[in-house]
């Protein structure tokens, strides 16, 4: 797994990344996010970054912050430089270099949260939005089994959980093996629910980023289920596009 240094400079090189791109690679699709181009991704994370400063800075008993964050997030003018979005993502990174124990509101937890898991989160998202647009463009990936590993256990520990609450709707265990080229990168779990009756259960394999991109909902190649009932995982992939979209902000 990374640590918090690894994961800040994930998070950074994502932002530098994905909005360093020129005019042309601005207006190309992205068609893992139906409606955007690389500049709308661009602009979502620009503007999540201002909703995610503004949650970082809050006590998690202010579960007030998350929606001030959006509306200051929506008040920005339509069609603002990358340049300038760039700045209000890296304005966010600059909140997690203090106390990692730090206490905050935390929007997939929806109060309990810190500094350090907020970096999880944005190593974890911005890197899954740089493998949305290297796809696009037809850039090799470039996250590393370790980061790709990372990234799943974050998904399946915090993301997909809020994805489960928001929908109340519980598939079942999920189990995914991460293997790079036959060698074992790592396994990450999505638990049932404590008060599930339900047998149901699935268990994965594939490549690293490609597990990534499944869990995310995202089209993927090269998995397999190698145990249990396959409509579990389909139910899960499900739940990322069900349970919430972001819009294309300008």
């Amino acid at each position: 797994m990374l640590d918090h240094a690894e994961r800040v400079a994930a998070a950074r090189s994502a932002i530098d990344y994905i909005c360093g791109r020129g005019d042309e690679e601005q207006a190309a699709l992205v068609p893992n996010c139906p409606g955007w181009t690389v500049y709308n991704a661009a602009s979502h994370i620009g503007r999540v970054g201002i909703a995610w400063e503004e949650m970082i800075t809050s006590v998690p008993e202010d579960p007030e912050s998350r929606a001030r964050g959006y509306e200051r997030a929506g008040l920005k003018p339509a069609g603002t430089s990358t340049a300038e979005l760039a700045t209000w993502a890296h304005s966010a990174i600059n909140q997690l270099t203090d106390d990692l124990d730090r206490r905050c509101y935390f929007s997939m937890t929806g109060g309990e949260g810190t500094a350090g898991l907020w970096a999880w989160h944005a190593a974890s998202e911005l890197g899954m939005h740089r493998l949305d647009v290297e796809m696009a463009l037809g850039h090799e990936h470039s996250m590393t089994p370790t980061q790709a590993l990372d990234a799943a256990d974050y998904t399946c520990r915090f993301f997909l959980q809020a994805m489960r609450r928001v929908l109340e709707r519980d598939p079942g265990r999920l189990t995914a093996r991460l293997v790079d080229a036959g060698d074992a990168v790592g396994t990450v779990n999505v638990e049932a629910l404590p008060q599930s009756t339900s047998p149901a259960a699935v268990v994965i394999e594939g490549p690293p980023v490609q597990v990534l991109f499944g869990l995310w909902g995202r089209p993927h190649s090269g998995i397999d289920v190698t145990d249990g009932d396959p409509t579990v995982w389909e139910q899960w992939r499900a739940l990322p596009s069900e349970a919430f979209q972001f819009g294309t902000w300008d």
